[in-house]
This record gives C-alpha cells, sequence and structure tokens, in this order.
C-alpha cells in the first residue's frame, strides 16, 4: 500500500444503506400485514444475519432485482425455530429480536460469535423479564441464551437509565405483542428510528422530548401497515469519508443521500466546531426521517473540543475516527463519560488508547474521560494496530494513515464486512 500522507480527499461519495435502519425495516416489515419492499438495504453481514434469523422465524424474505420482499406474519405468530438463531457478530440483531421473541409464546436458543458472546445481555433481559418471559444466560448475563417467551405478556412503564437505543427498541419491539397502554421513559435521547419506523407504519406511537428525558407512549390497537422504503445513507458509514476529508486541507468531496436523523448527526457537530468546512444542503423528509447531501470543502486545520458526555450518544459509533481527527488537530481534545464504549464489539475505549499510544500519540483515560493531545504535526505511525476484530478500530486506524509518516500495519482486515463491505472499495475511489 503507498504512503497515504500526502493524499487528500475528492470527488462524490454514496455512503451504503443505513444499517441501523436496515435491522429494522426487516424486522418491522416481517411483523407487518401484506408484502413489504426494501431497496438499498445494507448488505453488511450483520444485517444479512437479521435476514437469515427472521427468515428463521417464518418470515418469507426474498432477494428480485436488488430489492428485499418481505411477506410478515403479524405480531405474536412468530415460528418456533428447528434449531438455534445464530446472530454472529451483531448486537443490534441479537438485541432486538430478543425483545420479539420475548413476547411470542415460543422457545428459542441465541447463540453468536466470540465477540458478541463476550458483550452484556442483562441490561435488555432484565426490563423484559418483567413482562414474564424467561431468560437463561450463561453468568446470568452472556451467551448463549435460551428464551421462553410469555403468553401474556404485561403492558408496563419502563425507565431507561442506560443510554442505549437497542435496548429501548427492544421494549418497543416487545410491546407490538402486549395488549393495553405500553410507556418508556429515557434519561437520555438515543437514536429513534424504531418510532419513526412504527410511525410510518402507522402504529399508534407517541413520543416527545422534554428537558430531563424522552417520553414514547404505544398502544397496541392497530395492525402494521406494509413498507414501501428505501434506506438512506448510512451517517456511521459517511463518518470515515467525511472526517477523512475533513483532516487535509483542500480536500473537497460530496455525500449524497445521506440519513440526517438529529440522534445521529453528533458527530458532524463535533467536526464543524474542530473546524471542518461542512455545508448541509437538500435537506428532506422521506419516512418521517430527515435525508441531506453533505459537502466538505476543507480549508484549514483542525483544532481541539470538548465532547460533554450528554453529547456523546449522539456519535457513540463514530468516537474512533473522531480520536484520529483529535489527534491532528492542535490542543487538548476530551470525550467525556466514554464508559458505554468498553461493551462494544470490543472494548473500544482501551484500544482506542493503546493504538493512538503506539502511533505516536499523547493520550490518556481519565474516569473514562479520554483526553488526546494533539497537533497538526504527521504521526510517527508503523503501529501494528491491535483491534480485536472490531469492525470500526480498523476502519478509523486505516484512515489513520494519512496522518502518519509511516502507515499503520493492520493484520486481517476481514471483519470490516460485518458494517462496510466496500469501506476499502470506496476509501481509494476517493482518495487523490
Amino acid at each position: 500500500m503507498s504512503v497515504l500522507n500526502n493524499k487528500k480527499l475528492k470527488g462524490v461519495y454514496m455512503p451504503p444503506g443505513d444499517k441501523s435502519i436496515s435491522h429494522r425495516v426487516i424486522i418491522l416489515g416481517s411483523q407487518a400485514v401484506g408484502k413489504s419492499s426494501v431497496t438499498n438495504l445494507s448488505e453488511s453481514e450483520d444485517v444479512l444475519n437479521t435476514v437469515k434469523v427472521m427468515k428463521q422465524l417464518g418470515s418469507n424474505i426474498k432477494k428480485i432485482d436488488g430489492k428485499y420482499i418481505i411477506f410478515g406474519l403479524p405480531p405474536g405468530t412468530l415460528f418456533e425455530p428447528k434449531k438455534e438463531l445464530n446472530f454472529g457478530n451483531s448486537g443490534t440483531s441479537i438485541r432486538l429480536i430478543t425483545g420479539l421473541l420475548s413476547t411470542n409464546n415460543i422457545k428459542t436458543k441465541l447463540v453468536g460469535d466470540k465477540s458478541l458472546s463476550s458483550r452484556p445481555m442483562k441490561r435488555v433481559t432484565e426490563h423484559l423479564k418483567r413482562i414474564g418471559a424467561v431468560f437463561i444466560l450463561k453468568k446470568n448475563n452472556f451467551l448463549p441464551m435460551t428464551i421462553k417467551g410469555s403468553a401474556n405478556p404485561i403492558p408496563l412503564n419502563y425507565e431507561i437509565s442506560i443510554p442505549s437505543a437497542q435496548i429501548k427498541s427492544a421494549v418497543m419491539l416487545s410491546a407490538l405483542n402486549t395488549l393495553g397502554k405500553v410507556t418508556i421513559k429515557e434519561f437520555s435521547s438515543t437514536r429513534d428510528h424504531t418510532e419513526r419506523m412504527l410511525k410510518t407504519m402507522n402504529y399508534n406511537i407517541l413520543f416527545k422530548e422534554k428537558k430531563e428525558f424522552r417520553y414514547i407512549t404505544m398502544n397496541n390497537d392497530k395492525e402494521l401497515n406494509s413498507l414501501n422504503y428505501k434506506v438512506a445513507g448510512d451517517p456511521s458509514s459517511a463518518a470515515f469519508m467525511i472526517t477523512a476529508a475533513s483532516l487535509k486541507i483542500g480536500s473537497k468531496i460530496k455525500v449524497k443521500n445521506m440519513l440526517y436523523n438529529p440522534t445521529r448527526i453528533g458527530f458532524l457537530l463535533t467536526l464543524k466546531k474542530m473546524g471542518a468546512n461542512i455545508e448541509i444542503k437538500n435537506k428532506r423528509i422521506v419516512h418521517n426521517e430527515v435525508i441531506a447531501d453533505i459537502f466538505v470543502h476543507q480549508k484549514k486545520q483542525l483544532k481541539s473540543v470538548i465532547v460533554e458526555a450528554n453529547e456523546v450518544p449522539q456519535q457513540i459509533d463514530e468516537i474512533p475516527i473522531l480520536s484520529i481527527a483529535a489527534s491532528f488537530a492542535k490542543g487538548e481534545t476530551i470525550f467525556k463519560d466514554l464508559k458505554e464504549l468498553t461493551v462494544k464489539e470490543s472494548n473500544r475505549l482501551d484500544l482506542i488508547y493503546q493504538n493512538l499510544k503506539k502511533m505516536g500519540v499523547d493520550c490518556f483515560i481519565k474516569n473514562y474521560d479520554l483526553h488526546i493531545i494533539g497537533n497538526n504535526n504527521l504521526k510517527a505511525g508503523g503501529a501494528k494496530i491491535i483491534h480485536n476484530f472490531d469492525h470500526r478500530i480498523v476502519m478509523s486506524f486505516y484512515i489513520a494513515n494519512m496522518i502518519c509518516s509511516k502507515n499503520n500495519i493492520i493484520i486481517d482486515k476481514s471483519c470490516v464486512k460485518t458494517s462496510y463491505p466496500q469501506f476499502f472499495k470506496d476509501f481509494n475511489t476517493l482518495i487523490k
């Protein structure tokens, strides 16, 4: 691979379909009456695992001429699978579908790969067992997990203190087969694609923001309408290209048809505070989601910033790539309260710290706050990156080559397939 530190990004970029929405459109389309049609679905390994599992549970899903056609089953009528459900590496798949299974009167066993098997599930099951579902987990927290869904789920009020869209969505999916009113109080706003998609499907749901919390009310008195859905471009995938363009003066890219959901664009706000020259154009609403075109024309060096704890949930997946930007920004950048990063596909907080240090960046962790002392100089690089098969760590430290004297060494990049199979192809198309 040629040295990347003298390169810039230029051109037009179409990000792949949003992974979060792709999971949800497959799951909710499988609970709708009639035929749903989906275009631009993310074909990452994670989403394809969701497709596979929903088929095992009785959904009829076919890919025809680039479209995914879904013939769903009404809530409460999932099939009991003949074998265990394997979710691979996908935390979103397993946590959301756990919510769905908790109110279906069937017994299922759920498994995943080594990484997924080390990630906590109790944070979801502790809410769902209140409904009447029974869970058996390894050490009461980890996969493999056996679920016996409740035959008569109880409508409840929930308070969710951990800032996790997966926990919230699991509870919401359990409500699809729960008679009565279900309310959810969320103390930190997280991505709200499940709410927006249910609204698009004409479900009886209300959600509103208050200063202290987010409030959701669901009343199970309507069938879910089928969908004809085009998935918008994934901002978490686009974040790699947008950040890469922001690193180098003279970079100029246009990102087309990107999801611009308020809960997903925290990284754009952070980059703009750092001095990235980013313009948002052509905003429009499709399927209750905001979509926009993003223009990056970098004209100056980045500067440091402080990302407060309440800002982290809106950019949790982008912290790894933002840490690369912070290392090339003048001054001390602080990302506050990154505890949630320790329970992602890997302990991302520790991996970011270790790899930044190895490539010559001054940084430290204090009480889950990540401090990065950056400057506009090239880093030594040449580091053998420890990634523990975490896709976002691999992609972030590949882009870090743009700010290193020597390219970093990344052995086995195959894990990027879990979220962004065409990452290297798209990056190489833009690099000039």
